[in-house]
């Protein structure tokens, strides 16, 4: 009898070791993901304190100061030599309000928006292909946006691009 009890105790010591083990080890990850999530978040607080110290809460005061964000109307055409391709091209444009009056925004607009047009019409199916067509369609419209407004624009920003 003694061998039998001997080995139900080591039997019952292997799974009182492997139950502690387990409690042991769920302890420690509980608190490491304790201790981990505070120190994130402390480390967190203090880089976004430490960005509104730096900028002043703006995202980029370059254009919160004496500019002006202008919605374009939706430009609508079909591409060249194709019926069956169409282009809609949704931008606004940033405009400098230093010496210029309501009348010559909605001129520089109406002029910007017409030369958008005409040149969405001269743009092939093939031109617009692609990550490098879509940055030289940005480029493209932004420095003709720039020579139609002249000193007035600062930027065209594309807010949606869909060929259909």
């Amino acid at each position: 009898m003694d061998a039998e009890t001997q080995q139900l105790d080591e039997g019952n010591s292997w799974k009182g070791i492997a139950i502690v083990a387990l409690l042991v080890t769920a302890a420690a990850g509980a608190g490491g993901a304790l201790l981990g999530s505070t120190l994130v978040e402390q480390v967190h607080s203090k880089y976004l304190e430490d960005q509104k110290a730096d900028s002043g809460a703006l995202i980029n005061p370059e254009y919160t100061q004496s500019s002006q964000i202008v919605a374009l109307k939706p430009i609508v055409t079909n591409l060249l030599s194709s019926s069956e391709n169409w282009i809609r091209i949704e931008a606004s444009v940033v405009l400098l309000q230093q010496g210029i009056e309501k009348q010559d925004h909605s001129l520089v607009v109406k002029q910007v928006e017409q030369d958008l047009l005409l040149y969405a019409r001269t743009l092939g199916p093939r031109q617009l292909e692609g990550t490098r067509g879509l940055l030289r369609l940005r480029d493209d419209l932004n420095e003709r946006a720039k020579m139609r407004g002249g000193k007035l624009v600062k930027e065209l920003v594309l807010e949606s691009v869909v060929i259909q």
